[in-house]
């Protein structure tokens, strides 16, 4: 077994886990980091998790941390998993095993047996950059599978030397191959490659849960290590384009695969456009999201009329099945599903200032903010308009000039309430009130100085006369 010490770049270990370690020790065990705080030190990045292992087997380790009055919350005895909470610190310990599993990716082991050293336990890990064990206490780094040498190429490739032994255990790990690949910028090994392609449908086994929390890291991927970078993610959603796994995952996008668009405006297909566009989005899951998915309506309204005039009220319906389906929660749904049913909104900038301002009230300030976003980069994303984007820019101008105004944007906003207004109006409590409160709104939006009180007072008259 390969191993080194680590001279050049040592990791943070926590006082608890030093402690930890000498007591694993003084049982005749060695204790290691595995996995990403191992990767992420010898790469020079931030480290977040600390997943720990050993010889000792959960039942034992669980009756020593007791001893020490150490928390334990046995979340896998039977896989070997233990966590450990040493006062704020929590470590997930899991004893060196080799698996078996059943066809299928549904990564339920059929049998599982506990081993005494790294050298079996790195070989039922994923990918070899993943499989590097750190000893707490002597800094060696023990080095199975051939990880080290892939951090120097700057590879992802999985343990085994037969790729379909490690991708069949667990269909995710198909996405994981695909996530590794875009946050650490590395290439993935062709073989890996070839036996994720050939092995994707396993994702049909894998629980919507599952899927959704790896492609939201695909879609963040950027900025897991550092500042935006639209290559990032957008070799990502190539890599899951290419690996057949958005044709299993999110079919209703794949459909965009070799529909052509108007060249003046698009250099890229349906699906293309759609990744290049999310890419372009600003690193926010709803943002990421709703550029990957504005223009998923246009395969279903081209097949069925022959041009793509209403793809943005069929995304809506689309993109919150999708987003259903993947279990987000409501308000994810609802924010993303309200910029594809408005991303075509003034296409072609020719609304008036007094339309725009409405508009953005009757939105609100962050999903006007987040259409600006949309907007750019579906533009961007077309491969055509490089640059500044003019309705873009001046959407975002006036909600600042908006702001500067002290144009209110919600009811709380206005200088008056519901009670003023069934004051000033001799009305009883009803749907009239709360509609002539939404216009005094729509009326502040286009002049701000309104917003007082004596002036509300006076159109709120008029409007009543009207």
């Amino acid at each position: 077994m390969d191993f080194f010490h680590f001279e050049k770049i040592k990791p943070h270990i926590p006082s608890e886990l030093t402690r930890l370690a000498e007591l694993v020790r003084a049982q005749g065990c060695t204790l290691y980091a595995v996995g990403g705080l191992v990767r992420n030190a010898l790469l020079e990045l931030p480290i977040s998790d600390i997943d720990i292992c050993s010889a000792m087997e959960p039942q034992k380790l669980m009756e020593l941390c007791g001893e020490q009055g150490f928390g334990v919350v046995p979340k896998g005895v039977e896989f070997g998993m233990v966590e450990v909470h040493i006062g704020d610190r929590a470590f997930e310990h899991t004893t060196f095993r080799s698996d078996s599993y059943a066809e299928g990716g549904a990564h339920r082991p059929t049998s599982i047996r506990f081993s005494t050293t790294p050298a079996e336990d790195a070989f039922r890990r994923d990918f070899s950059v993943n499989a590097l064990y750190y000893d707490v206490l002597s800094g060696e780094v023990l080095d199975p599978t051939g990880g080290l040498a892939d951090l120097e190429k700057g590879l992802i490739r999985t343990t085994s030397g037969d790729p379909r032994l490690v991708l069949a255990d667990d269909g995710l790990r198909i996405m994981r191959l695909v996530r590794f690949s875009a946050e650490l910028g590395f290439d993935i090994e062709q073989g890996s490659m070839q036996a994720a392609i050939g092995l994707v449908q396993n994702l049909r086994d894998i629980s919507a849960e599952r899927i959704r929390d790896e492609l939201d890291k695909i879609l963040l991927s950027d900025i897991k290590y550092g500042e935006r970078s639209q290559e990032k993610v957008l070799h990502g959603l190539e890599l899951l384009r290419d690996v057949g796994a958005l044709g299993v995952i999110l079919p209703e996008l794949a459909l965009g695969a070799g529909i052509e668009q108007k060249a003046n405006y698009h250099r890229y297909d349906v699906l293309d456009h759609s990744l290049h566009s999310c890419a372009e989005a600003s690193p926010e899951l709803r943002l990421r999201l709703a550029g990957l998915l504005h223009d998923v309506g246009k395969p279903k309204v081209k097949l069925e009329t022959g041009s793509m005039h209403g793809h943005d009220e069929a995304g809506e319906a689309i993109a919150q099945s999708i987003l259903r389906r993947l279990k987000y929660d409501n308000k994810t749904v609802s924010e993303v599903c309200f910029l594809v049913r408005r991303h075509m909104f003034d296409l072609n900038n020719t609304a008036k200032d007094s339309t725009l301002r409405r508009a953005f009230v009757r939105w609100g300030r962050q999903r006007s903010r987040d259409l600006c976003d949309i907007r750019r980069a579906d533009f961007i994303g077309s491969g055509i308009i490089k640059g500044e984007v003019a309705s873009a820019v001046r959407w975002e101008r006036l909600l600042d000039r908006m702001e500067t105004e002290g144009v209110p944007f919600t009811e709380k906003e206005l200088n008056c309430t519901g009670t003023d207004i069934m004051q000033w109006l001799d009305l009883a409590p009803g749907p009239e009130v709360a509609d002539i409160k939404k216009r005094l709104l729509a009326h502040c939006a286009v002049r701000a100085r309104d917003n007082v009180p004596e002036r509300l007072r006076s159109i709120a008259r008029g409007m009543l006369n009207r």
